[in-house]
């Protein structure tokens, strides 16, 4: 369902984002490590982390004051946790130009007192500003020689500030193992202090904990996190509640569990009413309301949502208004006044397609169209059906390309950083052999020894070199293959159709004649939205590997499956005779619906709605009409089967009008859109089911 809303923090001050994410990381007691450290330099830089909430500009005053407890016997670990404050000071200030200077002396007196203590805090401190300035691929690269000291660190305090630090950034970045293992390895950290500050940062860590495996999916150990956090917090931080039940009542709400759901969201609104944090209390009426109408009491849903307009209003976040506007207007649909709350989704969605986000569109026009389907306004749900689908797919695309791009860029980011060391290693057997060639005329033996051990060491290099390259080799072989198939199901994708296209019409199979064609057959499964709502993702994941596998297997060996996009399928049949193509169209239709799906325990009925078409179409040469014409007809067909109920096929058979009639229907500019009537069409029955 599109009603509910994800967890977000209330808005902090600019000058305390560090301080609200690493603070629990930093401020630790010093004096309890084995480490060398500056007592009394260490009391001045906790005693300016506690005033930095207060006044920032005499924050900054008591920071520069404390260069002069700096000597130059000053231990160390100190110096390097001063100037990462003298980073953060000027990060957070804004001040680009002392920002740079700053990370610089940090990162030169690292390298000069190079040990694991030292350089984790001056790596860990350069990766966050990196990270907050945007450069993710420096980041990356960073972070490679940043984890090759980490398990090296003894102070908790630097352990737990490194690994909270990349476990943040590998769930921004949707690495969600790396992101466990790193949260875990913080969790270690925190474990061996025993300070005022321990259970904050356990409490801290339990929340982000819990988020991580929201995102993962695996909700029941998200919610026992989150409980634990709470039932853990300290009285010092319970102006923080409203946050933490707002979570724990959105990862309720992913369970189905939409009561508890609405009771904790209860909770998060009177926490957020009291210490002032209207961005939640927006949040949490917006679920309440979400919840309600999950669970189709909607004469329970209006208040909460009536309220949480009016804050809207208050607040100007007019994105949020039209969203409760939109489930508004839904509910006004469910209870049979179809004019006017339809009239008041059509408004949200015009809203949305000219200023809200793409993928959020994508949402509303699947509940909108339920809207148009239980108000009985067939055609303009199709319509909105059709929007809805190639929205889909160019999200899908996007999304796709996305991901493969920021693959390939952390990939050459970490070769880049392992390259670099190379390259020093190789910079030191240089200088090496330099140092021997200065003793060649003393020590003609040992020069000579001397070569003997930089030929072996030189050698032994070339393999090491050799061996990168074979691996790199098989990485991009590895990417190539992986840029062809589907990551969840495992079928070819779009991609990898377009080449197979492209080869058959430069080895011209698509010039056989005889009663054979090729074919090509469009599926989409019925009300997979339902699925996800009612059952979760994971389920529908699940639904979409075993649909993929059941499409496999009624597949001849020269066919094709194609995941084509979301829980659109595509098949490509290789020489069939159009007469036969019914029957497998048939089959295909009750091997997907004859049998339910089992998903924890649980039958689930699954049908799907397809329109196929012959290569090359009605005689019709395909330089004329390409497949890809040909698969626009085949869309038309399948909404056409979406609007006559699905659980059924369409089959594009011939046409009623000129082939000219309809060749202006292919370009999007001239706007002259097919019709079913131009089309001769031929349909095919699925099996009786019930959905029950």
């Amino acid at each position: 369902m599109i009603f509910f809303l994800r967890t977000a923090r209330p808005p902090l001050p600019v000058f305390l984002l560090w301080l609200s994410a690493a603070f629990c990381c930093v401020l630790l007691t010093p004096q309890a490590f084995s480490i060398e450290t500056d007592p009394q330099l260490e009391q001045q830089l906790d005693e300016y982390l506690n005033s930095l909430g207060q006044d920032p500009e005499a924050s900054s005053l008591q920071l520069k004051a404390m260069e002069q407890l700096i000597q130059p016997g000053t231990a160390p670990t100190s110096v390097t946790r001063f100037h990462a404050m003298r980073v953060f000071n000027f990060l957070y200030g804004d001040d680009e130009a002392k920002l740079t200077d700053a990370l610089e002396q940090l990162i030169t007196f690292a390298r000069q007192h190079p040990s694991p203590d030292v350089m984790g805090e001056a790596l860990a401190t350069k990766v966050e500003v990196l990270v907050t300035q945007g450069k993710m691929n420096e980041a990356y690269q960073t972070i490679v020689e940043l984890e090759s000291y980490l398990d090296a660190v003894k102070q908790p305090r630097i352990r737990y500030y490194a690994n909270n630090l990349l476990g943040r950034i590998y769930i921004r970045d949707n690495q969600f193992e790396q992101a466990s293992k790193h949260l875990h390895a913080a969790m270690e950290a925190v474990l061996e202090t025993d300070d005022g500050r321990t259970d904050i940062r356990r409490t801290f860590l339990q929340s982000q904990l819990a988020q991580l495996y929201a995102d993962m999916q695996n909700l029941e150990q998200a919610l026992e996190l989150i409980n634990l956090a709470i039932e853990g917090m300290p009285d010092s931080i319970k102006d923080h509640l409203a946050e933490y039940y707002l979570t724990k009542g959105y990862i309720e709400g992913e369970l189905g569990q939409h009561e508890a759901s609405i009771q904790t969201h209860y909770r998060a609104l009177k926490q957020a009413q009291q210490f002032g944090y209207q961005g939640i209390a927006l949040l949490s009426l917006n679920n309440i309301g979400a919840s309600h109408i999950l669970l189709h009491h909607y004469d329970q849903a209006i208040e909460p949502l009536q309220q949480a307009n009016e804050l809207a209003l208050q607040l100007e976040d007019e994105y949020t208004q039209q969203l409760i506007r939109l489930n508004l207007g839904y509910i006004q649909v469910m209870q049979g006044n179809y004019d006017h709350g339809l009239q008041q989704m059509r408004s949200s969605i015009e809203y949305y397609r000219e200023h809200g986000r793409r993928s959020d569109l994508e949402r509303f026009l699947t509940e909108f169209a339920k809207a148009l389907n239980h108000a009985g306004y067939h055609v303009e749900e199709a319509a909105i059906l059709r929007e809805q689908r190639e929205l889909n797919k160019e999200l899908f695309q996007a999304d796709r390309e996305r991901i493969l791009a920021e693959m390939q860029q952390r990939y050459q980011a970490r070769e880049q950083a392992h390259h670099i060391q190379r390259l020093e290693q190789a910079n030191a057997l240089q200088e090496r052999t330099i140092e021997n060639k200065q003793l060649q005329n003393r020590l003609i033996l040992l020069a000579a020894f001397a070569t003997a051990l930089a030929g072996i060491l030189m050698w032994q290099l070339y393999r090491k070199v050799r061996h990168v390259n074979r691996r790199l080799k098989e990485a991009n072989k590895q990417l190539e293959f992986q840029s062809l198939r589907d990551p969840l199901t495992g079928l070819f994708n779009r991609r990898s159709f377009q080449q197979r296209m492209a080869k058959r019409w430069q080895h011209k199979e698509h010039r056989h004649h005889g009663e054979e064609r090729d074919a090509l057959i469009l599926l989409d499964i019925d009300f997979f939205k339902q699925i996800n709502d009612q059952h979760g993702h994971a389920a529908g994941d699940e639904i979409l590997i075993e649909v993929a596998k059941r499409l496999t297997q009624s597949l001849r060996q020269h066919d094709q499956a194609i995941r084509w996009g979301g829980e659109e399928f595509l098949l490509y049949l290789h020489r069939i005779r159009p007469k036969d193509l019914t029957t497998l169209v048939e089959r295909t239709l009750y091997l997907l619906a004859e049998k339910p799906f089992t998903v924890n325990g649980q039958p689930i009925v699954v049908t799907a709605t397809a329109g196929f078409i012959t290569l090359p179409f009605d005689d019709i040469p395909e330089e004329q009409l390409n497949w890809e014409k040909a698969l626009q007809l085949a869309d038309l067909a399948l909404y056409a089967g979406k609007s006559k109920g699905r659980n059924q096929a369409c089959g594009v058979t011939g046409l009623h009008v000129p082939l000219t009639d309809i060749m202006a229907s292919f370009d999007v500019e001239k706007n002259q859109p097919l019709t079913l009537q131009q089309l001769k069409c031929t349909e095919v029955a699925g099996p009786s089911v019930n959905r029950a």
